[in-house]
């Protein structure tokens, strides 16, 4: 287990939805004795601003420049060892290299948890000293990058499991064609006599009014919720059911944070990912792999007691597990 004391970390991560990952990642190593000071790795978490990066962070870098120049005001005078960019939709190679240049001895270390295709930073990746990222085929197609799968946060492993309500529960965000894999299993789960649970999550209306035109059927906005379920709502959730269904985008191989939480809580795992087959804790009376030609369950699937998942294992996918392959000398 690397220590940290006496080492400080300039760090960036996402302060949306998903703010609890970069939190663990945080506390992780402040409890190893590190120094951590935190942004966003955005300006803004306003939606113009999300709109400005996406359309203009390659083109006109200088807009997210500024946001740096003002970091750096705050932290100047700080000794800083590494930068930790996690995700890092918004840096393009004049913000890693303007890092550089006030922090020369510092390592950048860069972890992706969005596929390239969504959230493209080839650009960057050879700017950094080690770059990392959940998706096996982006590493396999471009040169800099190190498989290194995502993980769970320490709350999952503390889930106090109540008498099932639920035979499975989905939740996330629902988009185009999301919706439609979600409506058709909703209706072949109900056939089957068994309880689903959705939490549907849009980030805004405005979103919404654009997926119900896009993805014509959607849901009734009644169905959906606009704010993001907390890490205390989804435990208190996975507490009452049996298993967690995860639905991949069609073009993503790699796996989301699910199936990690899952085994975490020692829940059942239901997935449209093949991929999930080549992972060292793969386990069919654990994990079943659906077929949405035919999405047919069998109730010895829920029936069986889930088995429990080696230490080593837990601990490689844990956050604990993470901090000790991105800081690794």
């Amino acid at each position: 287990m690397t220590d940290f004391k006496g080492k400080s970390v300039l760090m960036f991560s996402p302060y949306g939805a998903t703010k609890h990952y970069g939190e663990a990642i945080k506390s992780e190593l402040e409890r190893r004795g590190a120094v951590v000071y935190g942004y966003d790795e955005r300006p803004s978490q306003r939606m113009l601003s999300k709109i400005i990066v996406r359309l203009f962070k390659n083109t006109i870098p200088q807009l997210f420049d500024n946001y740096i120049n003002k970091i750096l005001d705050e932290v100047s005078g700080h000794k800083i060892d590494f930068i930790l960019i996690c995700r890092g939709e918004a840096f393009a190679p004049l913000s890693i290299n303007h890092l550089r240049e006030a922090f020369p001895q510092a390592k950048v270390i860069l972890y992706l948890w969005d596929i390239l295709a969504y959230c493209n930073k080839r650009n960057i990746i050879q700017c950094c000293d080690r770059a990392f990222s959940f998706d096996p085929e982006d590493v396999l197609n471009n040169k800099g990058l190190t498989f290194r799968p995502t993980f769970f946060v320490d709350q999952y492993a503390h889930v106090e499991n109540s008498e099932s309500e639920y035979d499975m529960a989905f939740i996330g965000t629902v988009y185009p064609p999301r919706q439609k894999t979600i409506k058709f299993l909703t209706k072949s789960f109900h056939d089957q006599g068994y309880c689903f649970y959705r939490y549907m999550f849009v980030p805004s209306i405005i979103i919404y009014i654009r997926n119900l035109f896009k993805g014509f059927p959607f849901f009734h906005i009644w169905q959906i919720h606009f704010k993001p379920l907390t890490i205390e709502g989804i435990t208190k959730v996975l507490s009452y059911c049996t298993s967690i269904i995860d639905i991949n985008p069609p073009v993503q191989k790699s796996l989301s944070t699910r199936p990690y939480e899952a085994m975490a809580a020692h829940k059942k795992y239901i997935t449209t990912n093949r991929e999930i087959e080549n992972y060292d804790f793969y386990n069919p009376n654990n994990i079943f792999v659906i077929d949405l030609e035919n999405p047919i369950i069998p109730k010895s699937f829920f029936e069986k007691p889930f088995e429990e998942v080696p230490q080593e294992v837990l601990y490689k996918y844990s956050v604990k597990g993470l901090v000790d392959d991105l800081f690794k000398e």
